[in-house]
C-alpha cells in the first residue's frame, strides 16, 4: 500500500502545482468511497476508497469530471489494491438556492501500477451527487456511484466529501454605455464653450439643446449595477427583478459564461433591468 502511495504522491504534486497556476473557474473534491462488489457471495468483499474528483465547468450546467481513485480492498477475491482513473461528463440541476443535484456518465479506467494479479479494464461509469453549499467556497458532497465490469463484479459505492471552489481570475465590470443620442446638460455646455465667442449662435443652440428628445418608453429599459450581498443567489436576484434566467445571463455574459451559478461572491457587481 505504501509504495502505491509514494506512486501517487507525483500525481498528487502535479495537481497541486496545476491547480496554483490554472486561473479559470474548478473544484476539487477528496471523498471517501465506501466500495462493495454487486451480487458479491462473501459479505467481506468490500473497500474504502480514496477518491479525489476535478470538476471543470464548460458551458452553463454542464462540466467536465475527472476522479483518481484508489481502493483499499478487504476482500479474498483481489489480491492487490486498485488504482483507477475516470473521465466523466456532468450536468447539473440546481433544486434550490444551496442544493444541486447532478449526474454524470462515462468510464473508469483500471491503471497498470503495481502488480495485480487481473486484467485491467475500461469501464462505463455513472455517479449521482447532491452538493449542500455551506459558503461561496465549501460544499458538502453526497452521491452514489458503479461502473459496469464485463470480468469481476460491478462495482458499487457511496460517496462523502467536501468540495472546494477555486477560482483566482479577477473579474471586472465594465461600464455602463451611455446613450450619444439623449441630450445632456453637459453636451449643452459643451457647445456654449465652443461657441462662446459667438453669442449669436450660441443662444440658438442653446434653446435647441435645452430640452431632451423624448425617449420611446421601449428604450427606456435600462440595465443597473447591483451588488451581490451575503447570502444572495441567482435565483433570486432574477425573480426579485422580475427577469428570467435567459435574460440575466444576456445581459451578464461577459460576467457568467462558463460559470456555476451556484457560487457567487458577496461583492460582486451584476447588471439587472430596471425602468427608468
Amino acid at each position: 500500500m505504501f509504495k502505491k502511495l509514494i506512486v501517487l504522491m507525483p500525481v498528487i504534486y502535479s495537481v497541486a502545482g496545476y491547480a496554483t497556476e490554472y486561473e479559470e473557474l474548478f473544484y476539487i473534491t477528496p471523498k471517501l468511497d465506501f466500495v462493495n462488489q454487486l451480487n458479491s457471495e462473501d459479505s467481506s468483499d468490500f473497500g474504502i476508497g480514496y477518491a479525489l474528483d476535478i470538476d471543470v465547468p464548460l458551458y452553463k450546467f454542464v462540466s467536465f469530471d475527472n476522479t483518481i481513485r484508489y481502493i483499499d480492498w478487504n476482500s479474498g477475491q483481489f489480491n492487490n489494491n486498485f488504482l483507477q482513473y475516470g473521465a466523466l461528463l456532468k450536468l447539473n440541476f440546481p433544486l434550490a438556492d444551496k442544493t444541486n443535484f447532478a449526474i454524470s456518465g462515462g468510464f473508469l479506467a483500471d491503471l497498470d501500477i503495481g502488480n495485480e494479479a487481473r486484467d485491467k479494464e475500461v469501464n462505463p461509469y455513472v455517479k449521482f451527487n447532491v452538493d449542500y453549499n455551506i459558503n461561496n467556497n465549501w460544499a458538502v458532497v453526497m452521491g452514489f456511484n458503479q461502473s459496469f465490469s464485463s470480468d469481476y463484479l460491478d462495482q458499487y459505492a457511496f460517496s462523502l466529501g467536501v468540495k472546494y471552489r477555486f477560482h483566482k481570475k479577477k473579474l471586472t465590470v465594465e461600464p455602463l454605455s451611455v446613450r450619444d443620442d439623449i441630450v445632456t446638460e453637459d453636451k449643452i455646455e459643451k457647445v456654449k464653450e465652443l461657441l462662446s465667442e459667438d453669442s449669436k449662435v450660441v443662444n440658438p443652440l442653446a434653446e435647441e439643446f435645452s430640452e431632451p428628445a423624448p425617449v420611446n418608453k421601449e428604450e427606456s429599459k435600462l440595465t443597473r449595477n447591483y451588488v451581490l450581498e451575503e447570502g444572495d443567489f441567482i435565483y433570486q436576484i432574477c425573480r426579485q427583478f422580475n427577469m428570467s434566467l435567459d435574460e440575466f445571463l444576456e445581459i451578464n455574459k461577459d460576467y457568467f459564461t462558463g460559470r456555476d451559478l451556484n457560487y457567487v461572491y458577496p461583492g460582486e457587481v451584476v447588471k439587472v433591468k430596471t425602468s427608468k
